[in-house]
């Protein structure tokens, strides 16, 4: 019982954690920069572009394949795949080309998704992620 509840942290706060991520360089990239100029609709694209991301990232979490994304790495190309994706969906580009933004905002992501890897609050996701990993080796002992 323990290892779902950590499981579901782990959801909560992985999910969370990386619509913050996708959505705040989403409205970064919008407002190229001017925070000034950041609007309600702005708020709203943004949001948007960060909770679309994480669908993808909420459904591996329900799989096998959770156990990757102990890794900064994995976890972070992911995300970053997932905000082009959502991002490119979810509003035109500001930039010239039609999915420059979507892709600047991907690698933007992918940034910001591995510096706060390296922070308390990405070691303490990190450590709930773990939860995935004991799970396997109760599997393959059994």
């Amino acid at each position: 019982m323990r290892l779902l509840h950590e499981r579901h942290q782990f959801r909560l706060a992985l999910c969370g954690h990386k619509a913050v991520e996708a959505g705040g360089v989403c409205l970064l990239l919008m407002v190229q920069g001017h925070l000034g100029m950041i609007t309600m609709t702005h708020l709203e694209i943004a949001s948007q572009t960060g909770l679309l991301a994480v669908v993808p990232v909420l459904g591996v979490t329900f799989t096998k394949h959770a156990r990757h994304f102990v890794n900064r790495w994995t976890t972070s190309a992911f995300v970053a795949v997932s905000t082009f994706v959502a991002d490119s969906l979810v509003h035109a580009s500001h930039y010239e080309g039609e999915y420059t933004e979507a892709a600047l905002t991907g690698l933007g992501a992918f940034v910001f998704s591995v510096a706060v890897s390296y922070t308390p609050i990405g070691k303490w996701i990190d450590r709930l992620a773990e939860s995935f990993l004991h799970r396997d080796h109760a599997v393959a002992s059994v």
